[in-house]
């Protein structure tokens, strides 16, 4: 059986798609109630030429597809950064029981307004400097191209 930071270790592997096309590496899983991953999604940002493409939305659709149901209250949700306003509101509609991830987005002021009713639980730095360096490695490299 996995183990909680392996599930982040597999956002990460998810988010690392993303370099390769120059989108901002974050990766996406969730897990339903007996710890099977169910999907994983990562930005597609650049790719769909839509700012909607969030890994989160990602794995989101593929989970209700797959699932064939309305909403994932028995899943957990593993993010490399933060969520966005978008995302949590989506995490929200959609029922998600917990939230973790690893980056926090330090000038975020709507995460202690919203975390506390989107998700019953909510766990922030799971492997947090693994998951800062890659955000900050991205943004070096396009920086210095």
């Amino acid at each position: 059986m996995l183990k909680y930071d392996d599930f982040m270790k597999l956002a990460l592997n998810e988010a690392k798609k993303c370099s390769r096309k120059k989108e901002i590496p974050v990766g996406a899983i969730i897990v339903d109630e007996f710890q099977n991953i169910i999907s994983k999604g990562y930005n597609k940002v650049e790719e769909k030429n839509n700012p909607l493409y969030h890994a989160e939305k990602i794995a989101i659709d593929k989970a209700l597809l797959k699932t064939n149901k309305r909403y994932l209250d028995n899943c957990d949700i593993w993010v490399t950064l933060q969520p966005c306003e978008m995302c949590m509101g989506m995490i929200k509609q959609v029922r998600i029981k917990r939230l973790y991830y690893g980056a926090s987005i330090p000038h975020c002021g709507f995460k202690n307004k919203i975390n506390n009713r989107v998700c019953s639980e909510i766990y922030s730095g799971i492997r947090e400097d693994e998951c800062s360096k890659l955000i900050k490695d991205f943004f070096k490299k396009i920086r210095s191209d």
